[in-house]
């Protein structure tokens, strides 16, 4: 996994000149105090063919950014955790599609929400009763009907039972969610939202054992990722990135320092969430990656056979769907796999291929596999995706930019 020379870049079929350029928009952002620092990788047919750090880790005490700097994987977690899901499934432990029910029996009985209204500050919601069971494909594709912070009816209600969920456990927080209303029938709508929190309780339900146990066993450990945790310690904090938010005067005001001070080492360590805990550096989420793109394999080591990947690659959403936050057009081009969005046909703005999966996460990075280049790219930066740069838009036009035709 040695990153091969320049020379070699391009019988790789990129273009370095464009590799480079993509180098200096990020500097300019680093300049522009945007964010503090980033570490972009590319890999093709398993070869990294460009990986850079630049700008810094920790601007409090001006530590460079360095390659194996570790950062908040936020949502970008969300794959591995479906995969220890689905790891399951290829154990015959449990089907897609199974009811959530069968195994957390608070979601026995769901309500749909038809309307609300507030009195004196109260919430009061009337509901019916859900005509359709919650299964487990829902859970792993945002079609639960479960309201989030990105979508749904009832943004007050998850807020509130979200607002201490770091200091309790994901078994405590699902019972909770259990008996929020649905915004609509399971698997008739997308909302992306907590499922992969439903999932990870299912884990430990089934396995017997704490899910992040679970992941560290079956899918961490195998592949070598020694830098992946849901939380550190404090010999990890040199590596640690500090995370940002604009300052609103064209600076950068801290959020969570890269020391033995931030929650992620010095905090409860009980919340293990499937939905966006993991810390991780740019080669070990390559590595996972590179498992999935080889369809389960990786350095001689199978992690799960080709047609568990196969999930995580095909959309597993109905076409009227379109499983996209912020949609762009109405074409309806992005679908959801068990783990992944997906872009359905070569139609629309966005440059990669039909077949590419990808997503992001809430503290900035974001990343895409394309199998039909055999093509990983990543980003990872420290600044919340709600106040996006240019450079997260346009990492996915740069990068198949700089691939030869």
């Amino acid at each position: 996994m040695n990153q091969i020379s320049k020379n070699e870049v391009k019988a790789l079929g990129f273009d370095q000149k464009v590799l480079d350029d993509f180098q200096n928009e990020v500097s300019k952002s680093i300049q522009q105090k945007e964010i503090a620092g980033a570490v972009t990788l590319i890999a093709r047919k398993g070869k990294i063919v460009h990986f850079e750090a630049q700008g810094e880790s920790q601007m409090e005490t001006h530590i460079p950014m360095q390659k194996d700097a570790i950062f908040r994987l936020a949502s970008m977690t969300k794959p591995i955790a479906t995969l220890a899901l689905l790891l399951l499934m290829e154990d015959g432990k449990c089907k897609p599609n199974d009811s959530v029910s069968k195994y957390l029996p608070e979601f026995a009985t769901q309500q749909i929400m038809l309307s609300k209204d507030s009195v004196d500050g109260m919430w009061l919601y009337k509901t019916r009763a859900a005509t359709k069971p919650m299964l487990i494909r829902h859970v792993l594709t945002h079609t639960t009907g479960q309201p989030s912070a990105y979508g749904g009816n009832m943004p007050e209600a998850y807020a509130a039972i979200t607002k201490n969920a770091y200091s309790s456990d994901i078994e405590n927080y699902v019972k909770k969610l259990a008996k929020l209303p649905l915004s609509h029938e399971p698997g008739e709508g997308w909302i992306y939202g907590p499922g992969l929190l439903v999932a990870g309780r299912i884990v430990e339900v089934i396995s017997g054992m704490p899910f992040q146990d679970f992941v560290q066993k079956r899918i961490l450990d195998p592949l070598g990722m020694k830098d992946t945790h849901f939380f550190l310690e404090p010999k990890d904090a040199p590596r640690f990135t500090s995370y940002y938010q604009p300052d609103g005067k064209g600076g950068l005001a801290l959020i969570d320092p890269g020391s033995e001070k931030s929650i992620r080492i010095r905090g409860s360590k009980t919340y293990y969430s499937g939905s966006g805990g993991l810390n991780s550096t740019a080669i070990d989420y390559f590595k996972f990656s590179q498992m999935i793109l080889q369809d389960g394999e990786l350095n001689g080591v199978r992690i799960a056979k080709p047609s568990t990947i196969a999930m995580m690659k095909t959309d597993q959403t109905p076409l009227n769907l379109e499983a996209a936050i912020t949609p762009t057009d109405d074409l309806k081009n992005n679908g959801f796999t068990f783990g992944y969005a997906i872009k359905r046909k070569d139609i629309g703005n966005d440059p990669r291929p039909a077949g590419t999966i990808y997503w992001s996460g809430a503290t900035g990075p974001i990343f895409f596999i394309d199998p039909s280049h055999e093509m990983i790219a990543m980003v990872l930066y420290q600044r919340p995706s709600t106040s996006p740069i240019k450079i997260r838009t346009d990492f996915k036009s740069w990068v198949m930019k700089s691939l030869i035709k």
